[in-house]
């Protein structure tokens, strides 16, 4: 039979365990939240445009092939300075990235800009869209259309804090769930 003082110095040690346990979930919640919030946020905006032919006799291959062309052009990293240094608007230029890609069997490219600036990523986008209109206005077979306009409605940003958040605190709830648990069921 174990004894009244047994039972006491028993239950110190199993507080002092769980209070250790929560001591280290904390710094360590605290921790990665602070890694969570710190993460810098990049904006994604996307804008589109489409080759039209001007004439009948303008084959379908032919356009793609001036479409796949439109979207190499857009796509490199000058043009998106030139239109990024032209769409600025402040003294402190975000660095961005664009991607083209053109939807397969058609003459139509979307134009995906990410920066650290949402605004920064709108008016690239929609500067990139401007600036293939102007390729497009000495364009004998095909007319630039601007499908798609970006704007604040269709930004995209990651990462997903709510999600990593939410990861984290369920993460922190099973390990103070499974410590307390392992804690109780020891045996002197």
């Amino acid at each position: 039979m174990v004894s009244t003082e047994g039972q006491a110095r028993r239950q110190r040690e199993q507080w002092r365990s769980i209070g250790l346990l929560v001591g280290g979930l904390a710094l360590l919640v605290t921790f990665g939240v602070q890694l969570i919030v710190l993460m810098p946020t990049t904006y994604t905006a996307t804008s589109a445009i489409a080759l039209r032919p001007l004439t009948a006799e303008q084959s379908a291959d032919s356009i793609e092939m001036q479409a796949h062309e439109y979207g190499v052009a857009l796509g490199a990293k000058e043009t998106a300075a030139l239109v990024a240094s032209t769409a600025d608007r402040s003294s402190d230029r975000p660095e961005v990235s664009v991607t083209t890609t053109r939807d397969p069997g058609t003459s139509t490219i979307r134009i995906a800009v990410s920066s650290t600036s949402k605004e920064a990523a709108i008016d690239v986008a929609n500067g990139l869209t401007a600036r293939a209109e102007q390729l497009g206005e000495s364009d004998e077979t095909a007319k630039v259309v601007v499908v798609v306009q970006a704007g604040s409605a269709g930004v995209t940003s990651d990462p997903p804090r709510r999600l990593y958040l939410a990861a984290l605190f369920t993460l922190a709830g099973l390990l103070l769930a499974g410590g307390i648990y392992q804690i109780r069921q020891r045996v002197p």
